[in-house]
């Protein structure tokens, strides 16, 4: 019974919640991948700044 408890709040607020619908599931994915985008930029920013100061520039 554990097992079933802490994976329900694991996938709780998430696009995997059992029991939601099909719109809820795509707007939690929509939001979820427009959050990986900006962390995607975000290291994109601090690998080109590290780049600079190491001297090793990207073509």
């Amino acid at each position: 019974m554990g097992y079933v408890c802490s994976n329900w709040w694991r996938c709780k607020g998430t696009a995997y919640e059992p029991g939601i619908d099909d719109q809820t599931k795509i707007a939690r994915l929509m939001d979820e991948i427009k959050k990986l985008k900006n962390e995607n930029d975000n290291l994109k920013e601090i690998k080109y700044k590290l780049e600079e100061q190491l001297g090793i520039l990207p073509f």
